[in-house]
C-alpha cells in the first residue's frame, strides 16, 4: 500500500500573529534599550511592554543579545526585511546618479537616514560594550561593517578619490559614524538638512 504524504499545514492567521508579535517585541526592545540602557533592560520588561509572554520573546526573536543585534539591524535598515542596507533603493540611486555632485548629495542623504534611525541605539551599544562581552563583539562587528559599507559607498560614487583608496575609505568610515550625527544634530542642535549639507561637502572633498 502506497504511503500517503502528509500536507504541511500553513495558517496565514498564525503567520500574521507571529509577525505582529515579533514587531511588538522589537519595538519594545528598542524603546527600552534607548530609555534604560542595555544592562538596565530585562526580558521580562520587554515582554510586558510588548504585551506578550516571556517565552514569546525568545520564540519571536531570541535572547537579549540577539534582540540587541536584530533591533540594531532594523534601526539601520528602517524595517525588518531581509535585505542589507546597501541593497536598498536609496543606495542604488547613488550609483545611478550619473554625476559626482548629485551622487555625493544622495550619499549624504542615505547616511543621514541611517544615522537618524540608529544613532540612539549606537550610543546604547557603545555604552554597554565595555561591560558585556556579547555587546563588545557586536560593537566591533558594527565598526567593521561600517568600514566595509564605506568601501561599497565609494564604489557607487563612480569616481576616483584624490587620496589612496584605503585612506579615502577610512575617512568615509569616519564621516559615516553615527557619533557625528549624534553630536551635531542632537547635542549641538544642527538641523538634519544642515548635517546632510556638511556631510555631502566632506564626501565631495575626498575627490578634490
Amino acid at each position: 500500500m502506497a504511503s500517503v504524504k502528509k500536507r504541511r499545514y500553513h495558517s496565514p492567521l498564525r503567520t500574521d500573529q507571529a509577525q505582529a508579535s515579533r514587531a511588538a517585541v522589537l519595538r519594545a526592545a528598542h524603546d527600552l534599550f534607548v530609555e534604560q540602557g542595555y544592562g538596565g533592560t530585562t526580558i521580562d520588561q520587554i515582554a510586558e511592554r510588548a504585551g506578550v509572554s516571556k517565552p514569546t520573546v525568545f520564540t519571536a526573536v531570541g535572547n537579549k543579545a540577539t534582540l540587541l543585534k536584530v533591533v540594531r539591524d532594523v534601526a539601520m535598515a528602517g524595517d525588518d526585511q531581509p535585505r542589507t542596507v546597501t541593497a536598498r533603493d536609496d543606495v542604488a540611486a547613488i550609483a545611478a546618479a550619473g554625476d559626482l555632485d548629485r551622487a555625493t548629495v544622495l550619499a549624504a542623504r542615505h547616511v543621514a537616514r541611517v544615522n537618524a534611525g540608529y544613532h540612539e541605539l549606537h550610543e546604547v551599544i557603545r555604552g554597554a560594550s565595555g561591560t558585556d562581552p556579547a555587546v563588545a563583539e557586536l560593537w566591533e562587528t558594527a565598526e567593521a561593517e561600517r568600514h566595509v559599507g564605506a568601501g561599497h559607498l565609494l564604489a557607487r560614487l563612480h569616481a576616483r578619490p584624490t587620496l589612496p583608496p584605503s585612506r579615502a575609505q577610512d575617512l568615509l568610515w569616519l564621516l559615516m559614524a553615527p557619533d557625528s550625527y549624534h553630536r551635531l544634530v542632537v547635542r549641538r542642535g544642527w538641523s538634519r538638512p544642515a548635517y546632510e549639507r556638511w556631510l555631502a561637502a566632506e564626501i565631495r572633498a575626498l575627490f578634490d
